[in-house]
This record gives structure tokens, sequence and C-alpha cells, in this order.
């Protein structure tokens, strides 16, 4: 756990906006593969106990993306608030996969509002994580190098 909030802290904030966006792409590609794998095969909607065999492969993607999405979270979320931002990724990890027959909906589970909502958070916090260069103390150290004459003209321009 130490090792984990040692490490946490190395990452810029910047580079972790950058990883968080990846993941999250990550885990929305996921997503995407169970529910498309779930629909090829007339299923009822509801929660089965088991995975069949054929979801194997799409449960174990699924399940690799959300812990590491999940372990992401807590910094997200102090980033959200620092910059005063709403968090939108725990939101992320309230699906019900196959819960739903193809008739009832016709958008992924994780709906196009709730995308847009994340990835509008993602440029809003790489935009507060920039880190911009700081203005130097002394300006004017350059012109009093120069000699008399270019002080003086470059007093007036």
């Amino acid at each position: 756990m130490v090792d984990d909030v040692s490490e946490e802290r190395k990452i810029s904030d910047r580079d972790f906006v950058a990883g968080l966006r990846t993941t999250v792409k990550r885990y929305l590609s996921a997503v995407d593969e169970w529910e498309s794998a779930y629909q090829k095969y007339y299923r009822m909607p509801g929660f089965a106990s088991r995975v069949s065999e054929d979801l194997e492969r799409e449960q174990r993607a699924y399940d690799d993306r959300r812990r590491e999405l999940e372990s992401m979270l807590p910094r997200a979320r102090r980033l959200c608030l620092k910059h005063q931002l709403r968090d939108p990724f725990s939101g992320l990890l309230r699906v019900s996969l196959g819960r739903y027959s193809p008739q009832e909906r016709l958008d992924s589970v994780i709906g196009r509002n709730e995308r847009n909502v994340v990835s509008n958070c993602l440029v809003e916090l790489h935009d507060a994580c920039q880190e911009w260069p700081e203005e130097s103390p002394e300006p004017d150290a350059d012109r009093a190098k120069g000699s008399l004459l270019r002080r003086i003209v470059g007093y007036f321009y």
C-alpha cells in the first residue's frame, strides 16, 4: 500500500491523466466487446451466476480492465476535487452487463451521453494539469548586457 502511494506521487498529474485516458478507453472497449459477444446468441436478459463458456475470454478482459480502472479512481477523484470538476468516472463502474435484451435498448450499457461527459472531464483535467513554464524573474537582464546606445533604444521599444 505504501509502495502504491509513493509510486503514485512519482507520476505527474499530466502523465496520470494521460494514463487514465488510456485506461478508460480500454475499459469502454472491453465493455463493448463483452456486449457484442453476448449478443451473438439469443439470451434471456438477467443475471447469470456463472458466465457461459463462450464469454469467458471477454469476461476476463472486462474484469482486468475494471480492476485497472478501479485502481486509478482515488487519484482521479482527488484531481476532480482539486480542479473543481464533477467526477464522472465512478458511474462507469455501475454497469449491468447482459441485463437488457437487444430489443429493449439500442445503445450500449454505457450510453453516448455518459461517454461524452467522461471525455469532456478528461480534456478538462488534461488542460488543468498542464504545466506552464515559469517566467524569468528579470526580463530586463538581457538588456543590461548591451551597449549604452542599445539600452537607450531598447528603453523606448
